[in-house]
């Protein structure tokens, strides 16, 4: 893969156009800022309920004991989840990434830590623009298939993970997919993630890991 500077940003691009190539995309402050969406914390040593956006909670360390002090109501009521998307405000330097590779015929895929998988891949697939080879910003339409559509904590979804992290649990989804597509290019804000994603890739044989690429998302 060939890294090109444009903009002022750094843009992965695939060498040569081929369907079984996936771009893998998070949500939240990846392709957008969510709007009116939150997390709800209440630690012991918290007084009152704190209220986290999406962004701060990606700081929190977070592990299997203490994720029962997070509350995630807002991401199971789907007139929020279709607000947080609708009125978000678009990542522009990770949706030209998508685009040039869309461009070059990959598909474009979702791997979020949210619940609610249906709702999520209604409303991306109602806000969801891409700029197309003529330089028009179209709806994604058919290039996001809802095959390709992964929240690990939709209540069916995470019946098939055995992972307790939202990283693990992206973790696995990569790696079965890894069987399934030529190449992936795994982007996410989330530390954690790009940690345990690259952890996955070293540990890979190296047929697997050279089908797998790992890029923080750029702001």
């Amino acid at each position: 893969m060939t890294y090109i500077i444009k903009n002022k940003f750094k843009t992965l691009l695939g060498e040569s156009a081929n369907q079984n190539k996936l771009i893998l995309l998070d949500v939240d402050d990846t392709i957008l800022k969510p709007s009116q969406i939150y997390i709800y914390r209440t630690l012991p040593t918290d007084n009152t309920e704190v209220k986290l956006t999406p962004a701060e909670y990606a700081e929190e360390d977070v592990t299997d004991e203490t994720k029962k002090y997070y509350d995630y109501r807002d991401f199971l009521d789907p007139q929020k989840i279709k607000r947080s998307i609708s009125t978000a405000e678009p990542i522009v330097a990770n949706l030209q990434i998508m685009d040039d590779l869309l461009r070059r015929g990959y598909k474009v895929g979702i791997l979020t830590a949210r619940s609610s998988e249906d709702f999520v891949y209604r409303g991306l697939k109602d806000w969801l623009m891409f700029r197309n080879k003529k330089g028009d910003l179209i709806p994604i339409g058919d290039s996001l298939e809802r095959e390709n559509v992964f929240a690990v904590n939709d209540t069916k979804r995470v019946q098939g993970l055995k992972g307790t992290t939202d990283y693990e649990k992206k973790a696995e989804v990569v790696k079965s997919l890894l069987d399934v597509y030529d190449e992936i290019l795994f982007i996410d804000d989330d530390t954690k993630n790009i940690k345990e994603m690259r952890r996955l890739k070293n540990s890979l044989p190296k047929e697997l890991n050279n089908k797998l690429f790992v890029k923080h998302a750029l702001y």
